[in-house]
């Protein structure tokens, strides 16, 4: 039975292990350079103190082959546990019902339960591997660029790094699996795992993973280092953003509040703030308010605490759904 699973996954295994290895290599040479580069330029001692190493770094981590994996990198981390539960989850059963060959697999003395925990077993294994894999990688080549940028936190690096990927790996497998036991049809089965599976972390992203651990509240005096952008909207009155690239972390919310509390929308002013007075001017004027900035992030040291919290969530679907699986087998026909 693990014979007969792994000829019938060998081609997908045999595709995505080419294609890590190509990929690990071009990690393992940028890899190499990026850590010549840190340690050339002394940033393992002076860290985000040294403005001009830190902005040597960045153009050397951006051009060349590292430029181009700092854009695909991550990006293939994130779609390959789709990608596994699409190509290796949804088929795996509904192409045996859909072409009726699982009533042959039972009656060679292979019990329904054996069949489908042999095909979890052995294919959600190699799926979670090879995510597992992937992420260890493009982790420890990102490692200097994260040290340096600190925004592991922010949902455009997180998914791609430590070990939430091996978890939606496993989830998106089993999530195949099912629906495809479900729907019996092997592309209708793959177009609703791609869906579900986009809607719950699109969920996760927006919604849940703020609030996994209680985020801090940062209230502070807003001075002209953090004022940022100053605009005017319709109606006459003024925005007033600011600038919260000090705090290294996922910063979730930002407001700018008067002394008392309240938000800060001021009319605009042709004396104070206003298209005919200098930003110079305004800004003097704006630090006179005592204006008061509050902040709601995640900071960069949460990254492995959120990272376990969310693969376990995961983690935990995957073995529902299995569970399911298996009492949903025994009613199959």
């Amino acid at each position: 039975m693990i014979w007969t699973t792994w000829r019938q996954l060998r081609t997908q295994a045999w595709v995505t292990a080419v294609a890590l290895g190509a990929l690990g290599v071009a990690l393992l040479v940028s890899g190499l350079s990026l850590a010549r580069s840190y340690s050339s330029l002394g940033l393992a001692t002076c860290g985000h103190s040294c403005s001009q190493a830190v902005a040597a770094f960045q153009a050397a981590a951006g051009t060349g082959l590292n430029g181009v994996l700092q854009t695909f990198a991550g990006l293939i981390v994130i779609v390959v546990p789709p990608l596994l539960g699409v190509f290796w989850g949804a088929p795996l059963v509904a192409r045996e019902l859909e072409a009726g060959t699982h009533r042959v697999a039972w009656t060679q003395s292979v019990t329904r339960d054996r069949w489908l925990a042999t095909k979890l077993a052995v294919v959600g294994a190699s799926a979670a591997g090879a995510a597992g894999l992937l992420s260890w990688a493009v982790t420890a080549w990102a490692h200097h660029v994260d040290t340096i940028d600190a925004e592991r936190v922010a949902p455009s690096v997180f998914a791609a790094r430590g070990v939430v990927p091996v978890a939606y790996a496993l989830f998106a497998f089993v999530l195949g699996v099912t629906l495809g036991l479900m729907i019996r049809r092997t592309v209708p089965a793959m177009a609703a795992t791609l869906g579900i599976y986009a809607a719950l972390l699109f969920t996760m992203t927006q919604w849940v993973r703020r609030v996994l651990v209680a985020p801090v509240t940062l209230t502070r005096a807003l001075d002209v280092e953090h004022l940022g952008g100053i605009g005017i909207v319709p109606g006459g009155t003024m925005t007033i953003d600011a600038n919260t690239d000090d705090l290294h972390g996922w910063v979730l919310s930002s407001r700018v509040l008067l002394p008392g509390g309240q938000l800060f929308h001021p009319a605009v002013s042709s004396t104070q703030c206003g298209p005919d007075t200098s930003i110079d001017a305004c800004r003097q004027w704006l630090t006179s308010q005592h204006l008061v900035q509050q902040v709601l992030y995640q900071p960069e040291s949460r990254f492995w605490t959120l990272q376990w919290h969310e693969a376990g969530i995961f983690a935990a679907l995957a073995v529902l759904l299995a569970a399911f699986c298996f009492w949903w087998v025994r009613r199959v026909a």
